[in-house]
């Protein structure tokens, strides 16, 4: 087994690379068929291995990856399993001289990974929390008292009552004449709180029907999910 020309390695007896033997000799520049267990040496050829098995390039591409996906919510549920394979790889792979440098940046890449993961998930369980708020606006009670055009601009207003017994915040869809919707959001109504609305649409219609066609609850981190 050759190691990685550019890397420098001291002369001297290590841990066998291919766990045969505890210890092989290193002249610094290969591994050769000096060995050693228990005191007593040996001679014993180092037989040939892939490239991937002699160094410590796994480590190090799998913690690349985990710092690339770790941050992604959803996703960084599977960098933990890549964070961990680089922390395991790279500590096994550390003990042959010449793969020292690659699995050291495979550890540190892949705990900084973890890292990342640990914040992704957080994440993902932030956007499942602001989407189930969303879907569930809670008991409220919605009154539509207002459908026409106020200075070229058609307008439906109305009031919505908080039954629910902490504060909530509302998205209200209205539909114009079957055709067009539009939408508004209230902020912070108390609870048992009446709060007034207007949901406004730049367009005149020959027949103006309004109607409310959904209550939901904030929009999560404010983007328009509506359909």
């Amino acid at each position: 087994m050759q190691d990685e020309p550019s890397v420098a390695v001291t002369a001297g007896w290590y841990p066998d690379p291919v766990g045969a033997y505890e210890l092989r000799y290193h002249n610094g520049q290969s591994w050769t068929g000096d060995v050693s267990s228990g005191g007593v040496r040996h001679v014993s050829p180092i037989p040939p291995a892939p490239e991937a098995e002699r160094s410590g390039t796994p480590a190090l591409v799998l913690g690349i990856i985990t710092l690339c996906i770790g941050w992604i919510p959803f996703v960084s549920l599977v960098a933990f399993g890549t964070g961990l394979a680089a922390v395991i790889v790279g500590l096994r792979r550390r003990r042959s001289p010449g793969s020292r440098s690659a699995a050291n940046l495979g550890i540190v890449t892949g705990a900084i990974g973890l890292l990342f993961a640990i914040g992704g998930t957080w994440l993902a369980f932030v956007i499942v929390d602001a989407v189930a708020e969303y879907d569930d606006p809670g008991p409220h009670r919605i009154e539509l008292t207002a459908c026409g055009e106020v200075d070229g601009i058609t307008e439906a207003g109305g009031s919505l009552t908080n039954l629910d017994d902490r504060t909530r915040s509302y998205t209200i869809e209205v539909s114009f004449d079957g055709d067009r919707s539009a939408s508004t959001q209230l902020d912070d109504v108390e609870p048992g709180t009446t709060a007034s609305f207007v949901v406004e649409v730049d367009l005149r219609f020959d027949e103006l029907d309004c109607a409310v066609t959904s209550v939901n609850g904030p929009r999560p981190f404010g983007f328009d999910v509506g359909t």
